[in-house]
This record gives structure tokens, sequence and C-alpha cells, in this order.
């Protein structure tokens, strides 16, 4: 075999090799602001059903705390009272 046919036709593959190596250099960093993004969208969701399933999981007069890196993120309360059961949320001091 000789050089020209390690390279390809007419010697295009190198070049097409070399460009693209650069473009995936250059659309690397998007792609992974992308994912990241998916990612923390999915967690978010995933953070937010599980409070929503919890909050409705609880027994009157129940309550439950959210805890984001030792300190108190959320509290839900669930009302003892007559009448429509009513969760309350707000975020914690």
């Amino acid at each position: 075999m000789t050089w020209l046919e390690w390279m390809g036709a007419g010697g295009i593959s190198v070049p097409l090799m070399f460009l693209a190596y650069y473009a995936l250099r250059r659309t690397k960093s998007a792609v992974e602001m992308c994912l990241r993004a998916f990612l923390q969208t999915r967690t978010e969701r995933e953070q937010r059903a599980t409070m929503i399933a919890v909050a409705t999981a609880l027994p009157e007069g129940g309550a439950a705390a959210r805890f984001e890196e030792g300190q108190p993120a959320w509290l839900f309360y669930k009302h003892a009272e007559q009448g429509p059961p009513a969760i309350i949320t707000r975020e914690a001091a």
C-alpha cells in the first residue's frame, strides 16, 4: 500500500479528520452546557414531584421539612381543621 491509499481518495480524508476534530472541540462546551441544563431541570422536576408526594401523604396535622445543604429550605404542614384539606408550603426562614 502506498501513502496515498492510506490518506484516502486524493488525500482528502486527513483534512476532513482535522476539520471534524476541531469542530468537535468547538461544540464540546455547548453540548456540555445543554447536558448540564437538561440534567438540572430533570433533577428539579424529580425533587418537586417528591415534595408533592410527601405533602399529599402527610396525615391531618402532620408536618415535614426539606433540607438543602444542612439548612431547612421548605416546610410542609397539613391542617387538621375540618373542611377541604389545605397544604401550606413556604420557604423556611
